[in-house]
């Protein structure tokens, strides 16, 4: 049973939402191009353990993904959690393809290029055992001393090939899987780990505890990438031809480029504002975003989207929720 659902990676959507408004020939583009290809790549590979671990038998298997815990100091983030009355298990997933060597000695993943270079990656096992430290020291803390915890690592393609980088063999390789392995992976953990430590209810109480601590990161992208406000383009976006900005004309917006005429397209450049800017809106940032031709007008439309608010009418905050992104729906 899935405790959290797997949702699309904040810092990914603020990444391209960063994107789409970013003033066209600037010098940080191909950079954030490519740090939306590396997550969106991670994502899909999460999306992949998604599915496999929905097929586990409900009544035995609590889930939760991406998972984020402050503890001590410490920022513990993990991509999925599997919890059941015998094991604690954390699941790392990768989705690199390609050759990839385990480098035992420097703890590195190397993954050779075509132009004869090599590409290194940390070595997700090395993440993994420091999470899982971590993580059984916040059990601890929180009474769950009984559980044992393990881990695994999934890689999401059949097609990637795993190899010792000193012609060896991998150390820990029983903690390494791909694709539908994973269940022969936890299967194999559950007939090591078969007593059953904790009842059910103690095991639900286990994973509301864990949300209830979920705490992810502040982020704030334009501050990452070094881009100043002024080079994000302001209004709304056209859905044709995606120029910025549409022209405001009695109530629905007018692409100059294309003529497009729209009012749906309003709530994605919303969306915009709350993974660029913050949860919050007052009415003359409203005015300023979105291009209104007066006060008047935006205060108006701000109102007829019966946002939640709070503050006097003077100093009022509108509070932004971003619409829902189903978990494969991603541009």
């Amino acid at each position: 049973m899935e405790l959290k659902e797997l949702t699309p990676p904040l810092r990914l959507l603020k990444t391209q939402a960063l994107k789409r408004r970013l003033i066209p020939g600037h010098s940080k583009l191909p950079v954030i191009e490519k740090n939306i290809a590396i997550r969106k790549a991670g994502y899909w590979g999460e999306h992949l353990l998604s599915k496999y671990l929905k097929q586990l038998p409900n009544e035995k298997y609590l889930i939760i993904h991406d998972l984020h815990l402050e503890h001590k100091g410490f920022h513990i983030q993990i991509d999925n959690t599997l919890l059941s009355q015998n094991l604690i298990l954390p699941i790392e997933a990768k989705n690199i393809l390609g050759t990839l060597y385990f480098d035992d000695q420097f703890n590195q993943l190397i993954r050779p290029n075509e132009d004869g270079n090599e590409e290194v990656f940390e070595d997700p096992r090395v993440q993994a055992r420091w999470h899982r430290s971590l993580l059984r020291d916040w059990l601890d803390t929180n009474g769950f001393q009984k559980l044992p915890l393990d881990y695994l690592i999934f890689f999401a393609s059949n097609k990637t090939i795993l190899k010792s980088y000193r012609n060896g063999t991998i150390r820990d390789a029983q903690k390494i899987c791909k694709a539908r392995d994973i269940f022969n992976k936890i299967y194999s953990l559950e007939k090591q780990f078969n007593q059953t430590k904790i009842n059910y209810n103690s095991l639900l109480e286990l994973g509301k505890l864990l949300l209830k601590h979920h705490s992810p990161d502040e982020i704030d992208i334009l501050k990452e990438f070094g881009i100043s406000k002024n080079d994000v383009r302001p209004g709304v976006r056209c859905p044709i031809c995606l120029h910025i900005p549409m022209r405001y004309e009695r109530g629905k917006w007018r692409c100059p480029i294309c003529q497009t005429l729209s009012n749906e397209t309003f709530l994605e450049s919303l969306d915009d504002y709350f993974y660029l800017y913050k949860p919050t809106i007052t009415n003359t940032e409203f005015r300023d975003f979105f291009l209104f031709p007066t006060v008047h007008i935006a205060q108006k439309k701000l109102q007829s989207l019966n946002l939640p608010s709070m503050g006097t009418t003077k100093n009022r905050l509108y509070l932004l929720s971003p619409r829902k992104v189903p978990p494969c729906d991603l541009d």
